[in-house]
């Protein structure tokens, strides 16, 4: 129990956002990464580059031929709504005004539309596929509120 706690790495706090702070934010794509929308299926494909475990220089030697190289890239594929929520992930467009282009379009309930998208904006950040860029006025309450949370 005693070594669980002294190896335990330092979890980053989460911050929890009201929800009028939350549809403010302007989700924006990470500018490094390259993607391509298929013509066919609308379904966007983003390409992640990898980091290497091993030195710069290619392996050399027996084992490189009995194991296969390290793959230098990821490919992630979006499903149609996916696809549609990257391509609004512009810096310009607030969540809000994402989830108001939801509603309207697949008749969903507004609360449904902020919940799904609450998600999704999480999965991605978490990746580092987007960014959230957040007003003035919403910067100060999120300082404000990082250092009046107690500590667990």
């Amino acid at each position: 129990m005693v070594f669980n706690r002294l190896f335990r790495r330092k979890k980053r706090k989460e911050l929890k956002l009201p929800r009028s702070i939350f549809l403010k934010a302007k989700p924006i794509r990470n500018p490094e990464l390259k993607w391509v929308k298929d013509r066919k299926t609308r379904e966007i494909k983003i390409t992640v580059p990898l980091r290497s475990s091993s030195s710069k220089e290619e392996k050399k030697g027996i084992i490189s031929k009995l194991f296969p190289p390290e793959p230098r890239e990821k490919v992630i594929r979006l499903d149609k709504i996916g696809s549609i929520v990257w391509e609004l992930c512009d810096g310009e467009r607030t969540i809000g005004d994402i989830a108001n282009y939801l509603v309207e379009k697949y008749k969903l309930m507004p609360e449904e539309a902020e919940v799904s998208l609450n998600v999704y904006f999480n999965h991605l950040s978490k990746r580092g596929l987007i960014g959230l860029l957040f007003p003035e006025e919403v910067k100060e309450f999120i300082k404000e509120e990082e250092f009046t949370k107690e500590p667990k």
